[in-house]
């Protein structure tokens, strides 16, 4: 951190920052201020800056939105959904959903529950990320206005969806808000039809929890009233394989984890590792990797491109291309669950 004379001229901004990096120059003025700091420290972590409405910044929910207060006190909050996925502080609670493949009926706690430790052994994630076959996937985070984040300009104590293209050096949006009751909804989702999301229930307690629901039409229907859910985690790809006239029988390991009995998160490949048969009788092993299980469909590979986690497209082509790579590359859960022909999974 170097501080300049306030004439240096960093073309109107306060600050500015190597990103990735670790070098950052600030006008005198503003050195002090840990809202800017905090910005340029985000730049330095590899973040790009994070917008509302068409514009760059303006994002209230996170320090790359340049919301907070200005002055040496500052203001605690953090980084949206897509930066902290990003930044993979809490990778072990984060989890994935494409809903062309799968669904999510679950519970998202803040970030303050992972450092305070209330964090339930089971059942509850800080970051989801909505998987999409295109160039932006959504991600969200229960925006919990407590320690750390007791200060968040707007937005808190509410669930929010950011709009992000790669996992790093990418412009974030402030997509939406969601309180108790409301719904978010995108009209064509990779394909797969209306994709929703819905807040059934939030606590502002301590912790804090919001329970969530997150699919898309046509591959199942969710409730908040569990008893009337009729989800189908394993439903069809939009491309058929050749010459495949029954859809229903189709199906693919999910690219996320699931929550384990021990209270961890495990993806797919975990099952196969040993023991196969006593992992799969473990309900959401089997409804979450029915390929991997053996259900009772067919599985197929992803005629298409795959969109990797570090933002790289591949195909099934690709993994095969290469015989002598192809066990390392299907090694990696994204094109294991796409090609489990190529991987010989099935």
């Amino acid at each position: 951190m170097i501080v300049c004379p306030d004439e240096v001229d960093f073309g109107n901004a306060a600050a500015y920052a190597v990103s990735p990096g670790s070098m950052s120059w600030f006008k005198s003025q503003y050195a002090s201020a840990p809202t800017v700091q905090m910005h340029e420290l985000g730049h330095n972590l590899g973040h790009g800056h994070s917008g509302k409405n068409n514009s760059t910044y303006y994002d209230p929910t996170c320090n790359m939105g340049n919301r907070g207060s200005w002055t040496d006190e500052g203001s605690n909050f953090c980084f949206n959904a897509g930066k902290t996925w990003g930044t993979k502080w809490y990778s072990e609670y984060h989890v994935t959903v494409d809903p062309s493949q799968g669904y999510y009926d679950g519970t998202l706690v803040g970030i303050n529950a992972v450092k305070d430790k209330t964090i339930a052994p089971a059942g509850q994630d800080v970051v989801l990320k909505i998987s999409s076959s295109g160039e932006i996937d959504l991600y969200i985070m229960f925006n919990r206005k407590a320690g750390a984040n007791n200060e968040v300009p707007e937005n808190g104590d509410e669930v929010i969806i950011t709009e992000q293209a790669a996992e790093m050096e990418a412009i974030s949006s402030w997509t939406a808000g969601l309180s108790v009751g409301q719904t978010y909804t995108q009209d064509s989702w990779s394909g797969s039809g209306t994709l929703t999301v819905q807040v059934c229930s939030l606590e502002t307690g301590s912790p804090g929890s919001a329970r969530i629901l997150v699919y898309a039409t046509g591959r199942g229907t969710l409730s908040c009233d569990k008893n009337n859910n009729t989800p189908s985690p394993s439903a069809a790809p939009n491309s058929l394989p050749t010459g495949t006239t029954d859809d229903s029988l189709l199906c693919q390991d999910s690219e996320g984890k699931f929550a384990w009995k021990n209270g961890k998160r495990k993806p797919c490949k975990f099952l196969a590792i040993r023991n196969k048969n006593a992992r799969c009788k473990f309900a959401a092993a089997a409804a979450y990797c029915p390929v991997t299980c053996e259900q009772n469909c067919k599985c197929h590979d992803t005629l298409g491109v795959i969109k990797l986690p570090n933002g790289k497209e591949r195909t099934c082509d690709f993994a095969a291309r290469n015989p002598a790579m192809l066990e390392k590359r299907c090694l990696n859960n994204t094109i294991r669950s796409n090609c489990p022909v190529t991987c010989k999974v099935c």
